[in-house]
């Protein structure tokens, strides 16, 4: 296992911070304890606020100790099961005897209690609130009501302070967090309102585009609610080392599966049905029989975006976005007035697509307006001297084919000269959270403030998010509505295959 790969991503996003994390290349050195208070750790929410700590702290740092009391022994064998199979720098050590807590760097405990004598923090939830403290307030022991949404997002907060410390981040980029509550469904701080419960079922269809760090987040908390309709994932790629660090639910024994069909995988462990499809979107979408309504983004492409609003027009999408900290939720609704993706997520201007094609190929730009023509012979002595060979190799494959081959080898090749976008798994799954905490208003038809989206900075806390509303670009396709719900009644009435609008 090459483990400067596997945290490659996080340590890429603290060298980015410069002079104002002073311990960006030494983080990965220090040492983490996860432990909880018993009371706590023995309720769902605790439990669940517990693993999935473990889950993500393993993915910034390889040095991490648990400790559990022996009041709550259960836990611990289920810990010790997650953590001999999720770890990848190091095995975890597993604690029994009394604790020395200057050994650690940092600590990471379940509960209500604070320590502000020693490098630590807290958390729990109650609902959709997380609650999180690193200071010399104390939390609410209040947790039982059981969601899972709101366990994961305290766990990415507590796991957020924790990457502060490690890295030794100065207060004028983002303070330590002290007494902190957030509420997923109000986007507010400081609320006790746990918000409304969770239906015993969920009997409803979802797509989900993207399954990487956010999509793993997402397809988490599908496992973890009551969905009993069918689920469907879409992506092209393989897991490789260097999502170790950014996806809360690969192991070392995932490397090299296909991401879709591995996210179905762990849905069909829940009992949940699944079915994961391998291969770009545009190929999913050109063969749907049966349009999906609703549809959940976690995605880190632009044109992917657009492809899946022009291709479907659901009546709702949710799309999850994150930067290096930045945390994202929006919303698009087809109904309403709101933006759309094509509207939300504009491409910096840059040189014309037939020009990227043509280069990448070696084939003309004439040759580009026929795409579902065959690459001949004269096609290849026509291209540059350093294209002929692959050029040759595709003779008889449809134009179309070659092209988007050509492309994605050469993005390819961009991405490994530039190395991998910085991001951390905590940030993912927070944007994770907030997708599905929005998925479940839309179904159970609860309010939502999102007009259409929701973003802030993890390193400052999402008590100073902005809500950024935005209509419709009247130079964007989603304006010709009569045009487009024609399209979308087509799917409803037949399922019948229509051409992007």
């Amino acid at each position: 296992m090459d483990s400067e790969l596997a945290y490659s991503r996080p340590q890429k996003t603290a060298a980015q911070l410069g002079g104002l994390a002073e311990d960006r290349h030494r983080f990965l050195h220090k040492r983490i304890l996860l432990t909880g208070e018993s009371g706590l750790l023995a309720v769902p929410n605790g439990r669940e606020c517990f693993l999935d700590s473990l889950r993500l702290a393993v993915r910034i740092c390889p040095n991490v100790a648990v400790h559990v009391s022996d009041e709550n022994d259960d836990l611990r064998v289920e810990a010790q099961d997650l953590a001999d199979r999720i770890a990848f720098g190091k095995k975890l050590e597993f604690l029994q005897a009394s604790l020395n807590f200057d050994q650690f760097d940092s600590i990471l405990s379940i509960g209500a209690k604070a320590h502000p004598e020693l490098p630590w923090t807290t958390i729990n939830s109650n609902g959709f609130v997380a609650r999180v403290t690193s200071g010399t307030a104390g939390i609410s022991d209040e947790c039982d009501v059981f969601n899972p949404i709101g366990a994961l997002a305290a766990a990415c907060l507590g796991v957020g302070e924790v990457f502060k410390r490690l890295i030794r981040l100065k207060g004028e980029r983002g303070e330590m967090l002290n007494g902190f509550s957030f509420s997923l469904r109000t986007y507010t701080k400081g609320t006790a309102d746990c918000g409304p419960a969770i239906p015993e079922t969920l009997p409803h269809d979802l797509l989900v585009v993207g399954a990487g760090a956010i999509g793993n987040g997402i397809v988490h908390l599908i496992s973890r609610l009551p969905f009993t309709g069918a689920i469907t994932i879409v992506d092209r790629e393989e897991y490789g080392p260097e999502n170790l660090g950014t996806c809360i639910l690969i192991t070392p024994e995932d490397l090299n599966k296909p991401k879709a069909a591995f996210l179905a995988s762990i849905l069909h462990k829940y009992g949940i049905r699944a079915d994961g499809f391998i291969g770009p979107f545009e190929r999913y979408a050109s063969a749907l029989r049966q349009f999906p309504k609703i549809v959940l983004n976690g995605l880190d492409n632009i044109d992917v975006r657009h492809e899946v609003q022009r291709a479907l027009w659901p009546d709702i999408i949710l799309d999850g976005a994150i930067g290096d900290f930045m945390c994202q939720i929006s919303r698009h609704p087809w109904p309403d007035d709101i933006a759309c993706l094509i509207c939300l997520f504009q491409k910096p201007a840059g040189r014309p697509a037939e020009e990227i094609q043509s280069e990448a190929a070696g084939l003309s730009k004439d040759r580009l307006q026929e795409p579902d023509s065959l690459v001949t012979e004269a096609d290849v002595e026509a291209a540059p001297q350093e294209k002929r060979d692959a050029l040759r190799s595709s003779i008889g494959h449809p134009i179309c084919s070659v092209v988007q081959q050509a492309v994605a080898q050469q993005i390819s090749l961009v991405r490994q000269e530039q190395g991998f976008e910085p991001s951390v798994p905590f940030v993912a799954c927070f944007s994770g959270c907030m997708v599905m905490t929005e998925a479940l208003a839309y179904l159970c038809g609860w309010d939502t403030k999102l007009e259409p989206r929701f973003q802030f900075d993890f390193l400052t806390g999402p008590s100073y998010g902005q809500y950024l509303p935005q209509a419709r670009r009247t130079d964007c396709v989603c304006t010709r509505r009569r045009n487009i719900d024609k399209v979308r009644a087509l799917h409803i009435s037949c399922g019948a295959r229509t051409p992007y609008y």
